[in-house]
C-alpha cells in the first residue's frame, strides 16, 4: 500500500508540472540483479514451504516474489526513463502503482488462510470429504460423522465418530480404529492427529 501511495504522489507531482529525477544506469543494473536473485529465492522458499506444509514459509516466499515484482517495476521505469529521456521518468511511479496493487492482492490472499489457522477454522471441504472417504474405506467401518478438523501448526488434526458392529470384541473394535488411524496418517503425514469415537451399530435379528 505504501508503494501505491508513493507512486500516486509522484504521479500527481508530475501531472502538476514537476520534473521527476532521472535514475542512473547503476539503478537499472541493481534492479535486474534483484529480479534474478529474488525469483530464485522465491522458487526455493515456496518449494520448501509446500514440502513442510508451512504457511509462514510460503508467505516468506511471496515476500521474495514481491521484491522481484517491485524490481521489475523499477527496471521498467528506470529503463524507460534512460532510453526515452527525462520526459518519461513518470514510467517509474506508474510501474510502482501497478506492482503495488498486485502486492496488495497477494497479501490479501495470504491473510485468509493464516487467519483461518489462528481462529481454528475447519479445513477445506474437499479435504474433509477425502478424510471421510478414507475412513469409510476401512472394512466394517460405517457412517463416519461429526467430523471436526483444524490445523495445529503445520499438522492436521481431526476428530470423528464411526459406527461398528455391536457384536465386535473390544480388541476387534480397537483394530478397526487403529486401521483408520494408520490410513489417516499415511495420507496426511505421521505427525497428523486423529481422535476416533466408536459407536455400536445395532443389528436386528430376523
Amino acid at each position: 500500500m505504501g508503494i501505491v501511495v508513493s507512486g500516486a504522489t509522484k504521479l500527481a507531482s508530475w501531472l502538476q508540472g514537476e520534473d521527476l529525477p532521472s535514475p542512473g544506469k547503476i539503478a537499472l543494473w541493481a534492479a535486474l540483479i534483484s529480479i534474478i536473485t529474488k525469483e530464485i529465492l522465491f522458487q526455493y522458499t515456496r518449494i520448501k514451504g509446500r514440502k513442510l506444509n508451512s504457511p509462514a514459509l510460503e508467505a516468506n516466499a511471496w515476500h521474495h516474489r514481491s521484491d522481484a515484482l517491485s524490481s521489475i517495476g523499477a527496471a521498467i521505469g528506470i529503463g524507460g526513463a534512460i532510453v526515452l529521456g527525462e520526459r518519461w521518468t513518470v514510467l517509474d511511479p506508474l510501474a510502482s502503482i501497478v506492482v503495488g496493487a498486485m502486492l496488495v492482492k497477494v497479501a490479501w490472499d495470504l491473510l485468509g488462510p493464516s487467519f483461518g489457522e489462528l481462529t481454528d477454522s475447519s479445513l477445506p471441504t474437499d479435504m474433509e470429504q477425502e478424510m471421510l472417504r478414507i475412513i469409510s474405506a476401512v472394512e466394517g467401518v460405517e457412517d463416519p460423522h461429526n467430523l471436526r478438523t483444524r490445523r495445529i501448526g503445520n499438522h492436521i488434526a481431526a476428530e470423528v465418530h464411526i459406527r461398528l458392529d455391536e457384536k465386535l470384541t473390544l480388541e476387534s473394535a480397537h483394530e478397526k480404529a487403529s486401521e483408520v488411524e494408520r490410513r489417516f496418517k499415511e495420507r496426511f503425514g505421521k505427525e497428523s492427529h486423529i481422535i476416533i469415537h466408536m459407536e455400536p451399530r445395532k443389528t436386528h435379528n430376523p
